[in-house]
């Protein structure tokens, strides 16, 4: 059993199919993609470079019906670019998630290749995808195409290949789905349980060893019809009710563990029975919470806003107005730019140093500026959040100037948040938090106004280090 991929920036590296129609000059050439990703961007992106995946078990529905095979032109698709230069429009997406400050992210740092867009954790294509997450439903979807799983999911694969079918089969039944109860942690939403590898793992499912080979063919062509209809047959109702193809299936597989037909059916009608009384009993709790949650969305409070982040956002809604944005509202149009690239990992000085007070030092490289008032510059860029490729004006009095105006932005606005905070929370520690959350709204404003930056500046050759 595999969890998984967990990339640290999903709505990044898993992007949607899409059409070209509608956007503009977006035609796809042979051989590529048209994409939507992340903040909605639109372009092409070469087929070579992304692998189907699935992102969501919610996504896995035909009209109301859950569907039990994964289709081979999957809704979403995995971002692995290949070595060497970037192709069609990647170029442009990656510069988004730098400006976005995804390479900071620990997860995405953590999992950098040569590049932090080249992501190099494991990436599981198991032919049976489990629900890491289940409500009342629970059952094993068949990736026969081997998409790549998201961290949703968890993947299981038979020992035998030869015995996929049968692992299926014994997935998809209401004795797999007990099991989840028993070992999964129950999250108090709508019956749902956390079932990650290790509780996945204890789950005593019908052992397909010990099958009577005569009744094997009966389990697998039971399940066929299952795959044929592509039906996830939905558990056990409130009144211990199921769906024929659930039935059978479950008959299929007691029968051939050596049981008859009629202590087959008598086990399951106690079973339906008991999974019906439990879904019940949830359903009732399930039904007060929800009014509750609408109580509470009346009053404008909820039970997942951690009082700190509101209070921040509510000061910040009360000050954006007075805070301009970094760089974008002081770089003219036709301000002569260096595109640079400056690794994660590289020391910036805080203050001019007597000598080379124009250097950037990383482990292996040294990268001059030609002044201190561009690495001020670059400073003040990673204080707001970017990374990756730094544009940074030519002009080193300009650099400076800017870098003088972000820091005394910065003062007032924390100095304008703290008068607000106090109006708001008492302790000390609590208006220290709120400040914090009100300058990096004021950051992300600054690097999200960066995307909308008009592109006809006049830029010198882009410099990568």
């Amino acid at each position: 059993m595999k969890l998984g991929l967990k990339s640290g920036a999903d709505d990044f590296f898993f992007v949607q199919r899409g059409s070209a129609a509608g956007h503009g000059n977006l035609v796809p050439s042979r051989g590529a993609v048209a994409v939507t990703g992340k903040d909605s961007w639109h372009g092409v992106i070469s087929s070579r470079d992304l692998i189907p995946a699935i992102l969501n078990p919610h996504q896995l529905f035909d009209g109301k019906q859950r569907t039990l095979t994964i289709s081979k032109q999957t809704k979403h698709l995995y971002l692995a670019p290949r070595a060497g230069a970037l192709k069609e429009d990647l170029k442009d997406y990656v510069r988004l998630g730098e400006i976005a400050g995804l390479p900071n992210q620990k997860l995405v740092a953590a999992n950098a290749e040569d590049a932090w867009y080249r992501q190099v954790r494991s990436r599981v294509y198991s032919r049976w995808a489990l629900p890491y997450n289940s409500a009342y439903d629970y059952g094993a979807w068949d990736n026969e195409f081997g998409a790549i799983l998201n961290g949703r999911f968890v993947g299981v694969d038979a020992i035998d290949d030869e015995n996929q079918l049968l692992l299926g089969a014994v997935l998809n039944t209401t004795m797999t789905a007990m099991c989840r109860l028993l070992e999964g942690v129950a999250t108090g939403v709508e019956g749902a349980y956390d079932v990650g590898p290790p509780a996945a793992r204890k789950m005593r499912v019908p052992d397909i060893r010990r099958f009577d080979p005569s009744r094997i063919a009966e389990v697998t062509d039971t399940f066929q019809a299952m795959r044929e209809a592509n039906i996830m047959p939905p558990a056990p109702s409130t009144e211990g009710k199921v769906s024929l193809l659930r039935r059978h299936l479950d008959v299929a597989v007691l029968c051939a563990l050596g049981m008859s037909a009629g202590q087959a059916t008598a086990l399951l009608d106690r079973l339906y029975a008991s999974y019906g009384r439990w879904r019940g009993g949830v359903e009732k709790v399930e039904t007060k919470m929800r009014s509750n949650r609408r109580a509470m969305n009346a009053l404008g409070q909820s039970r997942t806003v951690n009082p700190i982040e509101a209070t921040g956002r509510r000061v910040w809604d009360e000050i954006r107005h007075d805070a301009p944005n970094f760089p974008s509202d002081f770089v003219a149009k036709d301000e002569v730019i260096e595109v640079i690239g400056v690794p994660t990992d590289a020391y910036i000085p805080e203050s001019e140093p007597l000598i080379e007070a124009g250097i950037i030092t990383t482990k292996k490289k040294r990268l001059d500026l030609k002044h201190c008032g561009r690495v001020a510059y670059a400073r003040m860029l990673r204080i707001i959040g970017f990374a990756g490729l730094f544009e940074i004006p030519v002009s080193h009095v300009r650099c400076m100037a800017i870098v003088a105006l972000f820091e005394e932005h910065h003062a007032k606005l924390r100095e304008a948040a703290r008068q607000r905070a106090e109006k708001y929370v008492s302790s000390k520690e609590s208006v220290d938090a709120v400040v914090n959350v009100t300058i990096r709204h004021w950051l992300k404003t600054c690097r999200d106004a960066a995307l909308a930056r008009p592109t006809d500046e006049v830029r010198v050759e882009a410099k990568t280090h």
